[in-house]
């Protein structure tokens, strides 16, 4: 809306200025532009002077293993044995409690549709009649994802966000979604909703709810058919993967792990097995061929060449909370890359930073942060947290240290409450992007001012 009151008083100075000297009304003029205009917001200044390329920051023989061969050899074997995990379960891992969790916290949270309206409270009566609380568990299966699949809280694919008015809330933070879940992970699943279009399933990682579409059924034949011994990880995103027919299948990207055939392999690239869900909903075996320029052998051995090289495949991809749309959070970015190593990371960064050897920086300055990372953090293998989100520590430029991360935004000051100055993808940049902003908030807003502890895996 306009203010009436600045346009009485806009229309009463272009009377007065009329008045003056015409080289004067000119000069006034040229000034008046001139202080009107807002200066463009670009991008973040680490964005424009950082190059975003992991490969050139860490300082380390490119070639020479980060982690040592017989390390990851055990890391490998615990993160296949996390992967294949659900296949091994006889009842579910997590209680009712822990599945229906948004059952009884979201009754008491203002919820608003993708209309931008307040949610009905007779739509999380709906959800919690479809999701049958009482029965569960209801079924004890094993499945598998045939497509890149989203686990929900709720049985619904329908979304559910806090304020669209406030920074962090609204659209893209779809607090029905739980995680994407890769063509090719193994499920288990636990429990149908009422109207059975969705599973309850628990992954490696997470668990949710995902529609009975995504996912096919698997016996003990299609297991030892799928366990081949041997693996390959997705170098890339948004692989095509097309079976034996030239039939479309699912999209692979980082963090995509399939078994390898024993046979008709080549020197170019790998037979693959990917699950094909029937029409009646049972997962069968079929060869799909990737050449090796878009994949690798698993655990893809760790160097800084490769860990820069999928990195980079990762790097501009927009952010994804929860995975939505495919793309990814912080949390996934760092759990999908060391996937491709064999390195189990958990879903959640709070649990992430838990892993390996950890340091707390609380009660160090900024430059003692600084000082600290630098000396104690390796290059591609050491986590970097603060409340909220998880970085990975890249090497230093000038120094400064500097990390991979999928980021949603810098928070900023606009008036008496906080904005975001939007990134909204995965990028490299210092652990202080935003100083030169007049608006970013401090200290909240510097990432380093928050940080309180790093983690160096496996």
């Amino acid at each position: 809306m306009h203010d009436p009151i600045k346009r009485t008083t806009t229309l009463f100075c272009v009377k007065r200025v009329a008045m003056l000297p015409r080289f004067l009304l000119a000069v006034l003029l040229l000034f008046v532009a001139a202080c009107s205009v807002k200066a463009p917001q670009g991008p973040v200044a680490d964005l424009v002077n950082l190059t975003q390329d992991a490969g050139i920051y860490h300082g380390l023989d490119p070639a020479a293993p980060v982690l040592a061969p017989k390390a990851q050899k055990i890391a490998f074997g615990h993160f296949m044995a996390e992967h294949f995990g659900p296949w091994t379960r006889t009842e579910p891992k997590h209680t009712a409690e822990e599945v229906f969790w948004g059952l009884a916290l979201y009754p008491k949270k203002r919820l608003f549709g993708e209309n931008t309206l307040l949610r009905d409270p007779a739509w999380l009566k709906r959800m919690a009649e479809s999701s049958r609380v009482n029965d569960y568990p209801s079924i004890n299966r094993r499945a598998i994802a045939v497509t890149n699949t989203s686990m929900r809280v709720l049985p619904t694919g329908q979304p559910a966000f806090y304020d669209f008015a406030r920074a962090g809330e609204g659209f893209p933070f779809d607090y029905m979604q739980n995680s994407l879940v890769l063509a090719g992970t193994p499920l288990y699943a636990s429990h149908v909703s009422a109207d059975r279009a969705w599973i309850m399933v628990e992954s490696r990682f997470a668990y949710g709810w995902v529609p009975v579409e995504d996912i096919g059924w698997v016996d003990d034949n299609f297991i030892s058919k799928f366990r081949t011994g041997q693996y390959a990880a997705i170098t890339r995103d948004d692989v095509s993967i097309t079976d034996i027919d030239g039939d479309y299948r699912f999209t692979g990207h980082v963090g995509t792990i399939l078994p390898v055939m024993k046979e008709g392999n080549g020197a170019n690239g790998f037979a693959l097995i990917i699950p094909v869900r029937t029409a009646k909903g049972e997962a069968v075996p079929q060869t799909a061929f990737l050449p090796k320029t878009v994949a690798q052998a698993a655990p893809i051995p760790a160097t800084p060449d490769n860990f820069a090289k999928l990195a980079n495949a990762m790097l501009g991809r927009a952010y994804g909370w929860g995975g939505l749309y495919e793309g990814r959070d912080c949390s996934a970015a760092t759990m999908d890359l060391m996937a491709a190593f064999g390195i189990y990371l958990p879903r959640n960064s709070s649990q992430q930073i838990k892993v390996g050897v950890n340091a707390s920086l609380k009660e160090m300055s900024v430059e003692e942060k600084k000082q600290f990372i630098i000396r104690n953090a390796t290059p591609f293998l050491t986590l970097v947290r603060k409340p909220g989100h998880i970085m990975l520590y890249v090497g230093t430029k000038d120094g400064q240290p500097l990390v991979f991360h999928a980021i949603w935004g810098l928070k900023t000051m606009v008036g008496d409450g906080y904005g975001r100055k939007v990134i909204g993808r995965a990028v490299i940049t210092s652990l202080e992007p935003g100083l030169e902003m007049d608006d970013l908030a401090r200290p909240e807003g510097v990432l380093l001012e928050m940080v309180y502890a790093i983690s160096t895996l496996p």
